[in-house]
């Protein structure tokens, strides 16, 4: 104790973990101690193979039968079931032992056929690994016919299948024999809970009943033993099962590698395969014929029996209630249902065999293409045929899935048709019953077969990929480099290609113009748009040397040579935009199949365009302004910088740019203050005070005006005697300037007020508002 109280946490924990360790690890062995000595036996056996041994273990194992057997038999017969039962045993007891003895019988039954197969197991794993070490290549020498090395991969990739599945079983009976072994674990609790109790027992009769219950306790942990030693013999078998298909598959590879190394595709071959192709093609055609004929004879069977039920249902016998009577018509329905059945097999068959006669001819183009590539050496060929192929295998896929399906439905089918048969009384009934029973299990032949087919055609399409990715691995980097460069422009060509939309248009085939649909493509779309970034950049070239021919060689006004300029490149793109078209093949009727969004395009937007390019052209017809002239529109006021298609721009005296419409100079009033001359009048009012000179004020306002450098001459400035106002004498100065691009009339009119100002006060003169 003062030792524990001492110990670090860490070193109590780790002899608690040890304590209990040694615990788990007893029971554990007494578990193990539990299971019969003959699971260890079946080990060694197997281990040493010796066939001696097996046939002693299989001979004590009859004998254990025959005694399990012995044991059933006397409780089995009539009122021996609990004969030997003491008093107060329940009827659920004395069934319980006998289905223990019954488990036990199968058991030890089972055992002996699961030995057996051991045997027969290991032997065919000796003769393998014999044949597979004695193996040393063909009694043929190379080169190979590649018809042998399909049968050789078609037997690597069925065993490759069973490996799997074994691994599977294997798997599942890991999982039976550790339940068998937690059976046998609770069993070998229960019988030493009986004995418990058994030594507690004081009363006779209660120990009597006590006893029974031991021994049936102890018959609960027999069968358990027994289930559990059949499960390790069938692991066993398993295993060594599953070691003879991994040989037979590594044997299996061993050949295939060896002949696939040295594989030929002759002419022979190929005519082989026809030959094959063409048999069971005609085969499938007639067939075919004698399913049609079927189908017709099944057609006229169930339209008969559809009009005698008609007519049974319409008779005059039909508004009796009778139990006869309404067993007639469910046996007509019945007979009805039947021949429907049969003619839906029939049609079924006719689908399925035409499918079956696709496969053959898919087969057979599978083999023309492999034989092509065989002879040929360019990786794009085989890449193009894998590309052709790679369809027929994905279709296979979802045949067998939608075949699968169908196949479950048959199933619901059939079981409950055999439902019916195990509820049917009468003999007439049952032979329905059993007559629709076989057309249903017809059907599901037919799906079997066409199954069994399609995966015949998946393993060949299957190794044909195998082979595809093979040679890919054996180009060289060169082959690689120059396959990836044509699978990029192959990319880049299926793009290229790629339909946008058809049109129609009239094709030209054998000198006869008919009408088709041509294709409208991505290529076709980036070289119209190509062909018109270039041709822009040609058009705009050409349409300023059309504006500038227009001046030097025609003598045109800037103006218009630069809307001559506009004009030409809008109607050098319009015909650029056709050419662009018809160079590529492009249909024009894609206007009409754009006509509609078009047409309310011209009816929402386009007759405001037309309405301003049209007064454009009146513009330059009619010229009431040209650029440079000092207009007014919309309270805007400015001189006209440019005048193109649809609008123009007119700049104020702050410099401010403005766009007007070219249909607002024909619907507005417009002022032009050059229209006919560049000299226009401009005026000022002036007041004086009462009691000047009139005269004088006269003068000075005129020679004031005469002094400004801009004020033009002729014709003279004028002061004239507008009026009396309230304060003083008005009079209105007139003057006359040059208007010019530099020309600002505000500014000349503030330069005039500063020099009244200066003159007036050196007069006496004291200006007043002219108004």
């Amino acid at each position: 104790m003062y030792r524990w109280k001492h110990m670090t946490p860490t070193v109590q924990f780790s002899l608690v973990a040890l304590i209990l360790s040694g615990i788990f690890g007893v029971a554990r062995a007494e578990d193990q101690a539990n299971v019969p000595d003959i699971i260890s036996q079946t080990g060694k056996q197997t281990q040493s193979g010796d066939q001696s041994a097996d046939k002693v273990a299989i001979a004590d194992l009859h004998d254990k039968r025959r005694q399990a057997e012995t044991e059933l038999a006397a409780i089995s017969r009539p009122g021996m079931l609990g004969k030997d039962a003491p008093p107060g045993v329940s009827q659920e007891d004395l069934l319980a032992r006998r289905a223990l003895l019954q488990q036990v019988v199968r058991g030890y039954g089972q055992q002996i056929d699961e030995y057996q197969r051991l045997e027969q197991a290991r032997q065919r794993h000796q003769e393998i690994t014999r044949a597979s070490t004695e193996w040393k290549g063909f009694d043929k020498p190379p080169p190979y016919s590649i018809l042998l090395a399909d049968e050789l991969w078609n037997a690597m990739f069925s065993l490759r299948l069973v490996v799997e599945g074994i691994q599977s079983q294997l798997t599942l009976m890991e999982f039976r024999f550790t339940r068998a072994r937690e059976s046998l674990r609770a069993a070998d609790e229960r019988v030493r809970q009986a004995s418990e109790r058994l030594e507690a027992t004081k009363d006779p009769a209660e120990a009597a009943r006590a006893q029974w219950g031991h021994q049936l306790q102890e018959l609960r942990k027999r069968a358990a033993s027994v289930m559990l030693t059949a499960a390790d013999i069938s692991r066993k078998r398993i295993e060594e099962e599953l070691a003879e298909a991994r040989v037979r598959l590594a044997f299996a590879q061993r050949q295939f590698e060896s002949a696939d190394e040295h594989v030929t595709f002759t002419e022979e071959d190929l005519k082989k395969i026809r030959a094959r192709a063409s048999q069971e093609r005609q085969a499938l055609e007639g067939e075919l014929e004698q399913t049609a004929a079927e189908l017709y004879t099944h057609s006229q069977a169930l339209e008969e029996a559809q009009r005698q039920l008609e007519a049974q249902v319409a008779g005059p016998s039909s508004t009796g209630s009778s139990d006869k009577f309404s067993a007639k018509m469910v046996r007509m329905k019945r007979a009805v249902e039947l021949k429907r059945i049969r003619a839906e097999n029939t049609t079924l068959k006719g689908d399925l065999l035409k499918q079956l006669i696709d496969i053959v001819e898919g087969e057979r183009q599978l083999w023309e293409s492999r034989f092509a590539i065989a002879r040929g050496t360019e990786p794009e060929k085989a890449r193009e045929a894998y590309r052709e192929v790679k369809p027929l295998f994905n279709n296979i896929q979802a045949s067998r899935d939608y075949l699968h399906q169908q196949v479950a439905v048959v199933s619901g089918q059939l079981s409950e048709q055999e439902n019916r048969l195990d509820n049917a009384t009468l003999g007439e009934d049952r032979a329905q019953v059993q007559a629709t029973l076989d057309a249903y299990r017809q059907r599901q032949t037919l799906y079997n077969r066409v199954l069994e087919r399609l995966d015949q055609a998946s393993r060949l399409v299957e190794r044909w990929n195998s082979e595809f990715k093979e040679q890919r691995k054996e180009l060289p980097l060169s082959a690689r480099l120059q396959d990836w460069a044509k699978q990029v422009s192959g990319s880049v060509k299926t793009l290229w290609d790629f339909e946008i939309f058809a049109a129609e248009d009239t094709i030209e085939i054998d000198g006869k113009k008919i009408t088709g649909r041509r294709s409208v493509t991505v290529g076709k779309v980036v070289s119209a748009l190509a062909i018109l970034v270039v041709g822009y950049w040609i058009c705009l070239y050409l349409a300023r040397l059309i504006g500038r021919l227009a001046v030097k060689r025609l003598g045109a006004p800037p103006e218009v040579a630069n809307l001559v300029r506009q004009w030409a490149q809008a109607f050098l793109v319009t015909v650029l935009i056709f050419i662009s078209l018809i160079s590529v093949k492009i249909p024009l009727t894609i206007f009409a199949f754009l006509g509609g969004a078009f047409a309310i395009g011209v009816g929402f937007g386009a007759q405001n365009l037309l309405k301003n390019v049209i007064s454009g052209m009146l513009l330059l017809i009619e010229r009431p302004l040209r650029v440079g002239d000092l207009i007014e529109v919309d309270n805007i006021r400015g001189r006209v910088i440019t005048i193109g298609l649809r609008s123009s721009t007119v700049r104020d005296a702050k410099g401010v740019e403005t766009l007007i419409p070219n249909s607002n100079f024909l619907d507005r009033n417009l002022t032009n203050w050059t229209y006919s001359s560049q000299i226009g009048r401009f005026s000022m009012s002036v007041g004086a005070p009462y009691g000047s000179s009139t005269h004088q004020v006269r003068e000075l306002l005129i020679d004031i005006a005469g002094q400004h450098p801009r004020v033009l001459k002729i014709p003279q400035p004028q002061a004239l005697l507008e009026g009396f106002g309230d304060k003083a004498v008005i009079f209105s100065m007139n003057y006359w300037l040059d208007i010019r691009l530099n020309a600002d009339p505000g500014e000349v009119a503030s330069e005039l007020r500063f020099m009244i100002e200066q003159r007036f006060t050196e007069a006496g003169l004291k200006v007043l508002p002219g108004g």
